[in-house]
Parts: C-alpha cells; sequence; structure tokens
C-alpha cells in the first residue's frame, strides 16, 4: 500500500459527526425540514443542545430576550442559523487531540472565516448558511494530515507560516501528495454534507478555477481576511492587499466601504472565542 493509499484508508477511520449533526448537514439544502422532528433530535443530545443555546444567545443575532430552548432558538433566530450552530458545535468538538496543532487557535480562526463568509453572501444575495459551512471546514483537511502524519504535518506548517492558501496547498502536495482541500472534501462527503458545500472545499484556493463554486470567492476572501486580523493588520491595509480578481467578483469596487466592511467583520473575532 503506497502513502496516499494509506492515507486514503486512515480517513476512513476519521471519526464520525455525531448522528443528529449529520442529519441536519444532509438537510442544508431541503426547503422541506420537520422543525419539530430537527429540534427533538437536537434537545436528545443535552450536551449539543446545550452549545447551540450558547451561541444562539450571542451578540450577534441581537435578540431582544434570552433563547432558553431549541424551540425558541428555530422561532427567534431561524431554522437556517440553528442549523448552522449545531453542525458548528458537532464540528468543532469531534477532534480533540491533534499532535503539534493548537485546536483552540485553529477552530477560533475557521469560525471566524465561516461568519465573514456568512455575511459576504447575505450581503451578496447567496446562501449563507452553505457559505457559514463551507467557510467552517475550508482548513478541516489539515487535521488528518496531522493526525497520520504528524511531522509532516507540522513540516508544512512550519514551512507555511504567513504564506497564502494557495502555496500550502502546493507544499502539502510536495511532500504528501494530497492536500487538505481533497482531504476535506472527503471528510465532509463522509460527514454526508451536500455536494456544493464539497465543491467549495475543493476549489477555495483556486476561486475562478474551471468547476468552482460561486462561494469559492466568498470562502477565499473570508479565509484572506481572518488570517491578516491574526496578523494584527488594520482593515486599510487588509483592502488595500486583497486579490483584485476576487474583489471584481464580489462587486467591492469602493475602497472606502470595503474598509468599513471590513472593520466591521471584526467583531466575529470575539463572537468566535466566545463560541468555544
Amino acid at each position: 500500500m503506497n502513502v496516499i493509499d494509506n492515507f486514503l484508508d486512515q480517513i476512513n477511520r476519521m471519526p464520525m459527526l455525531p448522528k443528529v449533526v449529520q442529519e441536519v448537514a444532509a438537510q442544508l439544502d431541503n426547503e422541506d425540514v420537520d422543525l419539530k422532528a430537527l429540534a427533538a433530535s437536537i434537545n436528545h443530545d443535552q450536551v449539543l443542545a446545550a452549545r447551540v443555546l450558547r451561541m444562539s444567545n450571542s451578540a450577534y443575532f441581537g435578540c431582544s430576550r434570552s433563547i432558553k430552548t431549541v424551540e425558541d432558538a428555530v422561532a427567534l433566530i431561524g431554522l437556517e442559523n440553528v442549523a448552522t450552530l449545531v453542525v458548528a458545535s458537532g464540528v468543532t468538538t469531534t477532534f480533540t487531540n491533534v499532535p503539534g496543532l493548537n485546536l483552540q487557535h485553529f477552530w477560533v480562526h475557521s469560525l471566524v472565516t465561516a461568519s465573514i463568509a456568512r455575511q459576504i453572501s447575505r450581503d451578496a444575495g447567496l446562501d449563507a448558511a452553505t457559505a457559514y459551512i463551507a467557510g467552517l471546514l475550508h482548513s478541516v483537511g489539515q487535521l488528518p494530515i496531522h493526525l497520520v502524519f504528524p511531522a509532516a504535518g507540522a513540516q508544512v506548517t512550519e514551512m507555511c507560516r504567513g504564506r497564502s492558501v494557495l502555496e500550502r496547498k502546493a507544499a502539502e502536495q510536495s511532500i504528501l501528495g494530497i492536500d487538505h482541500c481533497q482531504i476535506g472534501e472527503m471528510l465532509a462527503k463522509m460527514w454526508n454534507f451536500p455536494e456544493e458545500i464539497l465543491c467549495v472545499l475543493r476549489h477555495y484556493v483556486e476561486p475562478f478555477k474551471a468547476g468552482a463554486s460561486e462561494f469559492a470567492p466568498v470562502v477565499y476572501a473570508a479565509v484572506y481576511i481572518a488570517s491578516e486580523f491574526e496578523r494584527e493588520k488594520t482593515a486599510a491595509e487588509i483592502a488595500a492587499s486583497l486579490d483584485t480578481e476576487v474583489m471584481q467578483a464580489l462587486n467591492w469596487n469602493d475602497a472606502d466601504a470595503l474598509i468599513e466592511r471590513i472593520e466591521h467583520y471584526r467583531i466575529f473575532v470575539q463572537e468566535a472565542q466566545s463560541y468555544l
């Protein structure tokens, strides 16, 4: 068995999401969801339900009263938001120990990316739930790399510190013969996410490649902005360094408005930290 075959065999042994999370993931593009059945399923997992309620009460949703039940959450913030919170809660607790990786930092970055992608999509008239989940999962393929090949994972991380996601993908291919985009797509498929999500994970680092989803530029921009926040860049610096083709695709033509938009996204950093 060669390295890639061995890796693919290991992927099938990765942790599965809780059943209710997989059920919600599979229903993301279904408009005929049974709300009562969904709420009942969430309530059966008390830890998951508690996390979803805590996340539902975040300042982002701005509810006028405290949300105390899953049914309240569905009524007050909507099914789409509850579904994304269920997935976020399930995914961020599935991997508990990954060698050479600070999971707190990893998931804060992923959650910030998800929230930025959600806001970009809402502003662009795209499906916010799809963007949120794709943003949340964009780097999930890195986790199996660190689990199966910890030394190689650490090498890639060190080589690519401060570099672009495209450069990271190239380094992974060079060292492992497979990359986090491919692995993330495999995991998402195993976890029953819709094809639209799989497509974004496959192509987000090259958002204009043939076959890329319309959400790919959204996630690319969200990943870039979240990464630049970590480097303590100003909104003006981030706006000035964004990929011009991505800005055109998102109709970000007004420089002042873009700076204001990016500054607004900073609220998602505190939101993400409160979720974990």
